[in-house]
């Protein structure tokens, strides 16, 4: 299976979701006094909205642009 059809194997994702996601676990900027356990935790949950966001994408492309 090619990775287009992995995330195409995925369950619709509604674009309210990614925006609830989005305001939930916004991008944030971090300073040197943050740990790395920290960063960790956030780059995790952004790892997921990302994620999803690519899916979406994926899953609401154009059918002239599919390939």
């Amino acid at each position: 299976m090619n990775e287009r059809n992995s995330y195409t194997q995925m369950p619709p994702i509604p674009s309210a979701l990614i925006k609830a996601l989005e305001g939930i676990y916004p991008s944030q900027d971090f300073t040197p006094e943050k740990g790395v356990r920290d960063l960790d935790y956030h780059y995790g949950q952004r790892s997921v909205v990302n994620f999803l966001k690519h899916t979406y994408q994926i899953q609401n492309e154009n059918i002239l642009t599919n390939e």
